[in-house]
Parts: structure tokens; sequence; C-alpha cells
């Protein structure tokens, strides 16, 4: 799918953007008629997103959107293109910020946990067409995706190194530090991973997953299928858990400065090698280092976006 351009705007309010392009009389009056039957229409876009686990779900109605155009029509020399005018399909922009986890209910019924630090990009318009179920995602997110009879409503989950497609099932999917990590819990995934592929089970592409099992694939582009008794924890952010198994400070600290946007810095180089194991349950930054903090037996304390671990002094 092509960027959008420098000249795209955005509401303030509404995670929607279109293109803009001066044009000339006729066609500015075509549009305009287009415009005007769809604010007649008032249809509401089906994209829900529940934020910070509020039960407040806001909706958009088409008109709002295109009446909005239109006013900034008035003050510009340009008018707003319809997506199908264009050729290009709008595009539906949600972000989450350090943080920060929204719940996004697609038009077919297909549930996104969209995890801190992440951005999920979709068709505005969702139709029978079998491109329709399509989004592009970066970060992480966690996917409960609805069952369609058409093998045409195939749901593709596009990001810089793979593209997962689905029929209906329950998976994770982390895009983070230049490697893209997989984990299936229900159902059945096919990965078609860009560009050329090394795989220790299988040396050919698409590479189909099972429920329990986990694909990471590195910078390289080489993927590594594990098997996972508890494939469920990789997941497990969207309840605020997080399961650590011999996992090291350095490793905690790229997931704290992944999700909540914190440096770590350590007294002692040696304090990154420290492992602990354990469940953990916090719903926010300063839980998070007061309970690993105290987990490693260390001093942890924030100041300025940085967390400073040092050595537990006695006196």
């Amino acid at each position: 799918m092509d960027d959008l351009s420098n000249d795209s705007k955005m509401s303030p309010d509404l995670p929607f953007r279109f293109r803009s392009k001066p044009v000339d009389k006729r066609v500015q009056e075509e549009n305009w008629e287009a415009v005007e039957a769809a604010i007649r229409r008032m249809e509401e876009v089906p994209v829900r997103v529940i934020g910070d686990g509020e039960p407040e779900r806001r909706s958009i109605r088409w008109g709002a959107i295109f009446l909005a155009a239109a006013s900034l029509m008035a003050v510009a020399f340009g008018i707003w293109y319809i997506g199908a005018r264009t050729g290009k399909p709008q595009i539906a922009e949600i972000r989450t910020g350090y943080g920060e986890v929204k719940s996004i209910l697609l038009p077919d019924s297909s549930v996104v946990v969209l995890n801190a630090n992440s951005s999920l990009r979709l068709p505005q318009q969702w139709t029978t067409d079998k491109e329709s179920r399509q989004v592009w995602l970066e970060g992480e997110a966690y996917f409960q995706v609805q069952k369609k009879p058409s093998a045409a409503q195939k749901f593709v989950v596009h990001t810089s190194q793979v593209d997962v497609e689905v029929l209906g099932t329950k998976f994770n999917v982390n895009t983070r530090r230049q490697q893209s990590i997989v984990s299936l819990e229900e159902g059945k995934v096919q990965l078609s991973v860009h560009g050329k592929v090394e795989s220790v089970m299988e040396k050919k592409t698409p590479v189909i997953l099972r429920p329990g099992q986990v694909v990471v694939i590195d910078e390289s582009r080489k993927a590594t299928i594990n098997e996972d008794k508890d494939v469920s924890v990789r997941s497990g952010w969207t309840r605020n858990s997080f399961h650590f198994d011999n996992t090291t400070l350095a490793e905690i600290g790229r997931l704290i400065e992944d999700t909540y946007g914190y440096r770590v810095d350590v007294e002692d180089s040696n304090m990154l090698k420290k492992a602990i194991s354990g469940d953990l349950r916090v719903s926010n930054i300063q839980d998070m280092v007061k309970v690993v903090g105290f987990s490693f037996g260390y001093n942890m304390r924030i100041n300025n976006k940085t967390v400073y671990v040092t050595y537990v002094t006695t006196h």
C-alpha cells in the first residue's frame, strides 16, 4: 500500500486522513455532489475504539467526515478527494502512546487489542471484496478474527517482515526490535515472509503455524519455529500480565522502553545479566519498576523518563 502523502490532512479528533489535490471546476462540482449525497446518507463507519479500558465507544459518521471536508474546501483552493475517485482507498489509522492500550472492534466483528507504542492502519470501507479484510501493523497487537464462510474473505495482517493470513483464529503479532514474532493460540495461520526466507523446519514459504507454535523472524529474514506449552502468556499484556522465564534485566529494560518509553540506566553493566522468573501483573510504569526492583533486589527509581537501577546500600 502506498504511504500517505505529506500533504495529507488529519482531523484533530479523528484518525482518518484525506488526500488533497487542486482540480478544475467541473470535477469540483462533481465531487461536491458526491459530498452532498454522502451527507444525506449519514452512514456510520463501523470501526469503534475503546481506549484505556473505558466502556465508552466513539462512533464516527460518514456525514460528519464529509461535512468537515466540505467546510475546509470553502477556505482552500483545492478539494478533498473521495477515495473512490482517486482509485486509492481512504485509510483509517489508529495509534497508541506509551503505556496506552486500545481495543478496536472491526466491521466484521473481529477484535484487535493494540499494544502501547503501536499503530494499525485499515481501509475505511470494508466490503465483500476479497481484498477488504487487510490491516497494516507496526508494533504489537493481539487479534481475535471472526471466521468467514468464503475463502475470499481471508484476513491478512501486513508487517514490514511478514504477512499473516488467517481464516479465523487468535494470535499475537510483535514487530518490535527489527524482528517479528507470531504466536498462535487457536486456529491456523499462514505466514509469507518478505524476501528470501530460511526456516529450521521448512526450506520453503509459506510457513503454516499450528496452535501452540511461535515463529520468530529475525532481521535477516530467518524463521525459527518453536513449540510453547503456554503460548497465551505472549498475549498476557492484553490483561496487564507479564510472564518472565529466566528473563534478564536487559530484556526487561527493552520491554520497559518499548511499552512505556522509559530508558533504563544501570549502575553496573553486570546487573543486566541477572534474571528472574515469575508472573507480574501491573498496569503502569510505577508498579512495574517497584515490583521488578524488589524481585531483583535492586533499587529502581524513575526520574525524567529514565529508570535508574542501583545496588541497595545498607547503613
